[in-house]
């Protein structure tokens, strides 16, 4: 007499056609369902215009002046540009009276105390604008904070009366 086996309300005849009708069932329930899908591109732009920003530093304090007496100084300032971008830096003659950019002076009201930028620790090269014999700092853009430093000095013969001299000096960044 031949088995019988049920499954799920069906009954066959015989063990061979029912475990492959089960098997196959077993193996459609288990296959993994094909994914469907759609794909879209889109563009991304943006534009780098060159730029610079310029932060100046504490001020150059040259501290007490003495008569017959040389007094240097320094000061830094950080310039940031555009990699890439080319641009000079240039200082202007600051807000003393009767100042230019080769002979720059402090004033303590209606006084003035004579001193000079220089590009060079030697202080031989003077930073100005370009004109009357002062020289421009020229540099290229790293995209990241450049620093630079600005030496200072009040020449021995330089003579003033006594008072608290200031100035203040615009750097320029042209790119």
């Amino acid at each position: 007499m031949a088995a019988r086996i049920g499954v799920r309300g069906w009954t066959t005849h015989g063990a061979s056609t029912g475990a492959a009708w089960l098997s196959g069932a077993l193996m459609a329930l288990a296959a993994p369902a094909q994914a469907q899908t759609s794909t879209a591109t889109f563009t991304v732009t943006a534009t780098v215009l060159p730029a610079c920003t310029v932060v100046a530093g504490v001020p150059l304090a040259y501290g007490v002046v003495t008569p017959g007496v040389q007094r240097d100084g320094s000061v830094t300032f950080t310039a940031t540009c555009t990699l890439g971008t080319p641009y000079t830096l240039s200082l202007d003659a600051g807000t003393g009276s009767g100042a230019t950019v080769a002979s720059r002076r402090m004033s303590s009201a209606a006084d003035t105390l004579d001193y000079a930028l220089y590009l060079d620790a030697a202080r031989t090269s003077l930073w100005g604008d370009g004109t009357a014999g002062t020289s421009v700092r020229s540099s290229t853009g790293t995209g990241l904070a450049q620093t630079f430093t600005v030496y200072g000095r009040v020449a021995a013969t330089a003579v003033a009366p006594a008072g608290a001299y200031t100035d203040t000096i615009t750097i320029t960044a042209a790119y």
